[in-house]
């Protein structure tokens, strides 16, 4: 009987990194620092902010490990990378350009989809559990990078102008950044699969891994739809919008973002400092503004119930934005490069093994 627990748990592992990342469901969120790189501009600027969105969406990048799974030629690299790169461009040029988005819950849930899929796919499913061939891979790769690029277009027009007269041109240059992460992660999936692929325990590894596929495209979906129908609740409810100085705050309750008519007058707001637990009790305006004063170093909770039953809250952090700068000091190394780190070092293990088996056939060459 053939053991494989170390191969198998490294692998695991770095599949299971992927899907439990903090950050994972966030994959294709833009950062402030994004936004500020497009809105500058400049070449660079936007292709490494294409670049990076590629190399942090975790959902593309377990869509495009799952595709490599089995491919060992080049050329059927080329084909089926070439397929996915002309769907995603496809869809981001044109959906960006024309204005053309979604809820990205709904997109990222789709995407979600395709993850689990190819990990169905993988697994032979459709001819185990239909009795029938899969679609055309090839068809299939296409029809999903559509699918991914719309997606990448909800994210761009996030951080770009619909009248932005260098709107075409930022799009391209995005693209790019994407394709060049896009390539980054492509050869180093590359370097790893291989290396595992000349492994004689590769079939129960990749059957591991591709069950991780699937039950991550699942969590994923569960995830999103859960993100898409929380966004639901919270934009039929009042928020607070909030402003501090020193020790003075002064706040409001803005109306539904769904449009509905709320009554925001004369609601009650429940003020907690989180240190000491002291609570004061304040009533809104006929526009709904209030104000306190409180301790320069407290934290405090914000809540007040409408005339609707929707409960609302909010934080409080006096001083944070004078501390904001903090947080710009150090080092930060993205998640991604953790996750390229352990896959190239998976293949040094994966090679060693190999090593070891090629020793193990010349001393045993009786043995099958």
């Amino acid at each position: 009987m053939f053991k494989t627990p170390l191969s198998t748990v490294l692998l695991l592992s770095i599949m299971s990194l992927f899907v439990l990342a903090p950050a994972a469901g966030y994959a294709h969120d833009m950062t402030e620092l994004a936004r500020d790189r497009m809105a500058e501009g400049g070449f660079l600027n936007i292709m490494w902010t294409g670049a990076e969105h590629m190399l942090s969406g975790y959902d593309h990048l377990l869509f495009l490990l799952g595709v490599m799974f089995f491919l060992t030629r080049l050329r059927d690299i080329f084909l089926f990378v070439t397929a996915f790169t002309l769907g995603h461009t496809i869809t981001l040029i044109f959906a960006t350009f024309a204005g053309i988005t979604a809820n990205h819950y709904l997109i990222d849930a789709v995407i979600a989809l395709t993850v689990a899929y190819k990990g169905f796919e993988n697994l032979n499913g459709f001819k185990r559990w239909f009795g029938f061939n899969a679609p055309n891979l090839l068809a299939m790769v296409f029809i999903f990078g559509l699918i991914h690029g719309f997606g990448l277009s909800a994210r761009l027009q996030a951080v770009t102008l619909a009248d932005d007269p260098d709107l075409l041109g930022k799009i391209l240059i995005f693209n790019l950044g994407v394709e060049v992460g896009q390539i980054i992660a492509l050869m180093i999936m590359a370097v790893a699969i291989r290396s595992w692929q000349q492994v004689k325990a590769w079939p129960v590894i990749s059957n591991a891994c591709n069950n991780v596929l699937l039950v991550a495209g699942f969590a994923l979906l569960v995830f999103q739809l859960d993100g898409y129908f929380t966004e639901r609740r919270l934009s039929s409810a009042p928020a607070f919008e909030v402003f501090t100085d020193i020790d003075q705050v002064m706040g409001r309750l803005v109306p539904p973002a769904d449009g509905s008519v709320t009554q925001v007058a004369d609601v009650e707001v429940v003020v907690r400092n989180s240190a000491n637990q002291q609570v004061e009790f304040l009533r809104t305006d006929g526009q709904g503004w209030f104000a306190f004063t409180g301790d320069s170093t407290a934290t405090y909770q914000l809540s007040a119930t409408d005339a609707e039953g929707y409960d609302i809250q909010s934080e409080v952090i006096m001083g944070a934005a004078a501390e904001a700068h903090i947080h710009e000091e150090g080092i930060h190394i993205p998640f991604y490069v953790y996750i390229a780190i352990l896959m190239l070092l998976s293949s040094l293990l994966a090679r060693r093994l190999e090593t070891r088996q090629f020793s193990r056939s010349e001393q045993e060459p009786g043995k099958v």
